[in-house]
């Protein structure tokens, strides 16, 4: 039962207490019994008045209690669905960072391989992927590796050598090794000439 309700019911009871104590006032004898009967009625309008007041306050902790119980469950339930939201935003922004940190291990890892093989040479790799964090696995799109050659290259005029053929031999030869180590085919190695 809602307050509203108990208010309308108690305006009732009062409205119809009062009326039936009019009519007994009407009828009654004008002598010392009609004290008493003034008296009698008195009471029980007292006792009329403090019925809902007593009820109120018996019943009126549970029915506090429950309609905050119900207050409380709305607000949790917003608050849950709030909270699965951000678990979902933060899970997208978490797999990102991860997909991020994968590819850039990956690069300091291939760049590491090629280092340990190829000392004379300086490598920047960059890759290309898709990473599903589901089935725990990777597709690599396109590899690009930068080669940088350490070695001091000698410069001699007029003579025309094939410098070209000789760099992509030693090109040849990193593609050859990136692709066994990493199992990655050869289409999808790239190979540019770093600058400095």
């Amino acid at each position: 039962m809602t307050f509203i309700e108990s208010l309308k019911g108690l305006v009732t009871t009062l409205t119809s207490m009062l009326v039936f104590i009019g009519a007994i006032e009407i009828i009654a004898p004008d002598n010392k019994m009609k004290k008493y009967i003034k008296f009698i009625l008195g009471l029980i309008l007292i006792t009329v008045i403090l019925n809902p007041i007593l009820n109120f306050i018996s019943n009126g902790e549970e029915n506090i209690l429950s309609t905050l119980s119900k207050y409380e469950r709305s607000i949790s339930n917003e608050e849950v669905y709030k909270e699965n939201i951000n678990v979902f935003n933060n899970k997208k922004n978490d797999n990102e960072a991860i997909k991020n940190t994968f590819i850039e291990n990956f690069n300091k890892n291939s760049d590491k391989l090629l280092k340990d093989k190829f000392k004379n040479m300086t490598f920047k790799s960059e890759v290309e992927c898709d990473v599903d964090f589901n089935s725990m696995s990777y597709d690599i799109k396109k590899l690009k590796i930068g080669i940088n050659d350490n070695k001091v290259k000698k410069i001699e005029i007029g003579i025309e050598r094939d410098n070209k053929r000789e760099d992509s031999d030693e090109y040849e030869e990193v593609v050859d090794f990136i692709s066994d180590e990493l199992e990655i085919s050869k289409e999808k190695i790239e190979i540019y000439e770093l600058e400095g």
